[in-house]
């Protein structure tokens, strides 16, 4: 618990401190100059926007409708393509400050909640949400936060209710040659695996996900575990530091978590720390140069890796169409043995203890491309991750990908599709099992609002996941099998009033 405790005073004063400067700065700073672009102090300000309306976190995002990729209503993309967030097509056109509330009510029939560990047959889960969506610009302060809360409840009995809290906030200084962002990501939650958003137990909070938080900077959860009570979380911050018109340094430091509070798996604190030159080739296309340690810390077992990748990047941005970025280098990793496998378990596996290096490739990449009615999205990663708590640090491979339709003005649909394959660290001088998962999902989600304020929505999505050893993923016993398919159809109500000014 002592992780879980660090992670929310984390959250707490990253809150605190972003607020507090926010608060402080009423200077009229040029809030356009960004530490990749030249101040342009003759440039004509954007006319003000309407407000953005509100779309539900649980909706497809085919829901979001034209206005998100209306070129129009979008200001260039300036975030470093060394840095936490991942390249998006752009960002809202508003100097507006609102806030909204919102409530979501869903119903799903599951399959195999508890992932091939004591099958207990359909399970109905009813749950309820609620939330608020804020957006703050002040001075040089653009600062979001977005949080959402509630409860599902299960009618069998050998299935545990769950407690949904979660939370996205992040703030942007700009001042004339540097930028400082804060960010917390925050989710409590009966599941978070890959794939897991839009179904109770994995709601996807607004800015999560694709133009969000990279991939690096999360704790990874791609392998597909019991329904139990988890929680993730990543504090950090980010300074870009703008050296001319086309050149900046990015400077990077956090901590990301994954306690899992029900389970008895291998629970990890990750501390993140990065560096990183940005190069703009011309107006879309950007390169890049950074190096990033991060340091895994188990606090249920004798283990500890030591990442170190220096990777070479290129973006490119075309707003409102296009936003694509990739990664690749070297990851020399530095690991503490004895290595553990077994979830929950402590004490050595028969090696002897001490150390060893490894080179592992490290690649990672990203795509949104947006035409007039549909959008696309595409990720690939590979590297060394934390073993989702249920390997002692795994070599992990994850893509993923979906097509979204906006086929009326009131209907849209989505498909999505992934797929993850964890591998445990072998290391020579151990008893290292080398155990594998495969996990594949995918999913077709069908919205229609009803007036301005209404919303309601179909999903259904499979989930498949086979290993090379019995299944031990949980507080159960293993399970006999090598593989376990669920099945999850879930139906949606969501209400929200409409952007309230302020």
């Amino acid at each position: 618990m002592r992780g879980t405790l660090k992670s929310r005073l984390a959250a707490v004063g990253a809150m605190i401190l972003a607020a507090t400067v926010a608060r402080a700065q009423q200077q009229g700073t040029d809030q356009s100059a960004q530490p990749t672009q030249a101040t342009q102090p003759n440039q004509p300000a954007q006319p003000s926007q309407p407000i953005p309306a509100y779309h539900s976190p649980f909706a497809s995002a085919a829901n979001n409708g034209d206005e998100a990729y209306d070129p129009q209503r979008l200001n260039p993309d300036t975030t470093a393509l060394t840095g936490i967030q991942d390249l998006s097509l752009g960002v809202p056109a508003t100097t507006h400050s609102y806030w909204l509330p919102h409530l979501d009510f869903t119903s799903t029939v599951d399959s195999n909640p508890l992932a091939g560990q004591g099958q207990s047959g359909l399970t109905s889960f009813t749950s309820l949400f609620g939330g608020i969506d804020l957006h703050r610009n002040s001075g040089n302060s653009q600062l979001t936060l977005d949080y959402v809360g509630g409860a599902s409840f299960s009618n069998d009995g050998s299935v545990s209710n769950g407690i949904v809290q979660g939370l996205n906030f992040s703030d942007r200084l700009a001042y004339r040659r540097y930028v400082i962002s804060f960010f917390e990501q925050f989710m409590y939650a009966p599941q978070t695996t890959l794939g897991a958003g839009g179904i109770p137990g994995g709601p996807t909070l607004p800015g999560v996900g694709t133009g969000g938080i990279g991939n690096g900077y999360l704790p990874g959860q791609s392998i597909l575990t019991a329904r139990g009570q988890r929680l993730t979380n990543f504090s950090g911050g980010e300074l870009d530091y703008l050296l001319n018109s086309r050149s900046s340094l990015t400077f990077v430091g956090g901590y990301n978590l994954l306690d899992s509070l029900d389970d008895n798996q291998l629970n990890y604190g990750n501390v993140i720390f990065s560096a990183g030159y940005n190069f703009q080739l011309s107006r879309a296309n950007t390169i890049g140069l950074s190096y990033q340690f991060s340091s895994f810390n188990y606090s249920n077992v004798d283990q500890s890796i030591k990442n170190n990748v220096i990777a070479v990047s290129y973006g490119r941005r075309i707003t409102g169409k296009l936003a694509f970025q990739a990664a690749g280098g070297p990851d020399i990793t530095f690991i503490k043995m004895p290595i553990t496998t077994t979830p929950g378990s402590t004490g050595t596996t028969g090696g002897t203890p001490g150390s060893s290096t490894q080179v592992y490739g490290y690649f990672n990449t990203s795509l949104q491309y947006s035409l007039q009615r549909t959008s696309m999205t595409a990720t690939y990663n590979h590297g060394v991750s934390g073993g989702s708590g249920v390997l002692a640090g795994s070599v992990a491979d994850s893509v993923t990908g979906g097509v979204n339709r906006q086929v009326s003005r009131t209907f849209s649909v989505g498909w999505s599709v992934g797929y993850s394959r964890n591998r445990g660290l072998a290391i020579n001088g151990t008893t290292t099992s080398n155990q594998t998962y495969d996990y594949w999902f995918t999913g077709v989600n069908v919205s229609h609002p009803m007036g301005r304020t209404l919303n309601i929505f179909l999903n259904y999505q499979l989930q498949y996941q086979n290993t090379n050893l019995a299944l031990c993923t949980g507080t159960v016993a293993c399970g006999t099998g090598t593989s376990v398919t669920r099945n999850q159809v879930t139906f949606g109500l969501g209400w929200h009033k409409l952007p309230i000014p302020f």
